[in-house]
């Protein structure tokens, strides 16, 4: 159970936010991640790119939490997963221009 101080915390659970596999039904997002270059500002731990990255050419995750990048980044690595890389990041210092994606996604960031 989340206590008041939890929100915004990694792996902190919500009542609004569906899960994963059904927020990107919902969206019908499948064509624009497919063989695509992928965004995901404020990926947490990584929450949609272990959905993303199977269909997608490649998946960068940004966050500026350094712990739920750690999170991903092991995750990606114990489970081989090539195509995804994390940074910790804010979306504002993207460099625009310095790398090109297809599809970026924003999804239950503040």
């Amino acid at each position: 159970m989340a206590e008041p101080g939890d929100i915004g915390r990694i792996g902190c659970p919500s009542v609004v936010r569906p899960g994963d596999d059904l927020e990107l039904r919902r969206l019908r997002a499948v064509p624009y991640f497919r063989g695509k270059g992928v965004l995901d500002i404020g990926t947490g731990d990584g929450r949609l790119v272990w959905l993303i990255a199977p269909m997608a050419l490649s998946v960068v995750g940004l966050d500026p939490d350094p712990a739920g990048i750690g999170a991903a980044t092991r995750r990606a690595r114990r489970e081989g997963v090539r195509n995804a890389r994390f940074k910790v990041s804010i979306g504002q210092a993207l460099g625009v221009g310095t790398e090109r994606f297809d599809t970026a996604i924003f999804s239950w960031s503040l």
